[in-house]
């Protein structure tokens, strides 16, 4: 059975800067990508992953916003880091999502 992939754009809401438009089954699922992209496999590995609320952007793990570009009319190849404004004017917010040590 296959999983349905949705177009996911991860932002750093302390920079408001479009991390990386990726496809991936979840929020999560998306953000661990990301972060196995930037930092490899073992960081992942030790890491637990949780959607939280806008309350997380102020905590000391790193929180990420995970907007859904599908049906945004974005184009979301043409997409670049410094698109985040318009992701978060123009798409719907899936997640806020939340790296923490295990």
């Amino acid at each position: 059975m296959a999983h349905e992939l949705t177009t996911f754009g991860v932002i750093d809401p302390g920079a408001n800067v479009l991390l990386e438009v990726i496809k991936a089954e979840n929020p999560i699922a998306a953000v661990r990508r990301l972060e196995e992209k930037m930092r490899g496999p073992d960081y992942v590995a030790a890491r637990s992953y949780s959607e939280g609320g806008e309350e997380s952007l102020d905590g000391t793990d790193p929180a990420y916003l995970v907007y859904e570009l599908d049906g945004s009319g974005l184009d979301a190849e043409g997409l670049g880091g410094e698109d985040a404004g318009r992701v978060r004017a123009e798409a719907d917010l899936a997640a806020v999502i939340v790296s923490s040590a295990q």
